[in-house]
């Protein structure tokens, strides 16, 4: 079995569009520089997930030999490529579990030496989110309320998502990925009432809270 640990959206370089966030009480509880991989980020933590804001620190780093087949530098510019700018990070209800997906070994300098990644195949279909397991039990960061609330649901919208995506078969309580559109995630928390936080369009993101 596996959950969401967490998603991640690529937005502008030293994220801008939090402003849009922190009007609705969302506030950054982590901070992080990827070395090697040319990334940058800051996370709004849940109770058992969190959401990533990432943009593109280093184009250098973004397109090395490591870095390149994830297609880093294509997913930060998704307005002008139409690449998804999501990801998505499920982990093990027990650690050393096999991934719900085919993976390859990713191998980026900010981890320790020996340590990877578990990436899902279709790391170079830039068009689809990417797909990736992360080892470790998880732990509620950032302020509340927010970190108090659980996430029951996410929901990915991909533009012509191939009959037979890798994605498709994927099989993650609470994760849906469907055909629509555009590109676009909603997030659905438990205890949810009236409109969604709407963030679009300076992210494709709704949380239903």
């Amino acid at each position: 079995m596996h959950a969401i640990d967490h998603l991640f959206v690529f937005c502008r370089p030293l994220a801008p569009e939090l402003d849009s966030l922190l009007r609705h009480g969302l506030q950054p509880g982590l901070r992080r520089e990827h070395q090697g991989q040319g990334t940058a980020n800051l996370c709004i933590g849940f109770a058992d997930a969190y959401l990533e804001l990432l943009w593109l620190a280093d184009e250098n780093a973004a397109r090395n030999a490591h870095s390149k087949p994830l297609g880093l530098h294509e997913r930060a510019r998704w307005r002008e490529t139409g690449a998804s700018p999501f990801g998505i990070a499920v982990r093990p209800e027990r650690t050393g579990s096999p991934p719900p997906f085919v993976p390859w070994d990713y191998h980026p300098d900010y981890l320790p030496p020996g340590m990877s990644i578990a990436m899902a195949c279709n790391s170079g279909v830039i068009g689809e989110p990417l797909l990736f397991q992360i080892d470790r039990p998880y732990a509620p960061f950032g302020p509340p309320p927010w970190s108090g609330r659980r996430l029951v649901a996410a929901e990915l919208v991909v533009p012509d998502l191939a009959p037979m995506s890798l994605l498709r078969p994927v099989q993650v309580p609470g994760l849906r990925i469907v055909d629509g559109p555009a590109h676009r995630l909603d997030l659905h928390f438990d205890g949810a009432s009236g409109a969604p936080i709407d963030l679009q369009p300076a992210l494709p993101v709704r949380l239903f809270a």
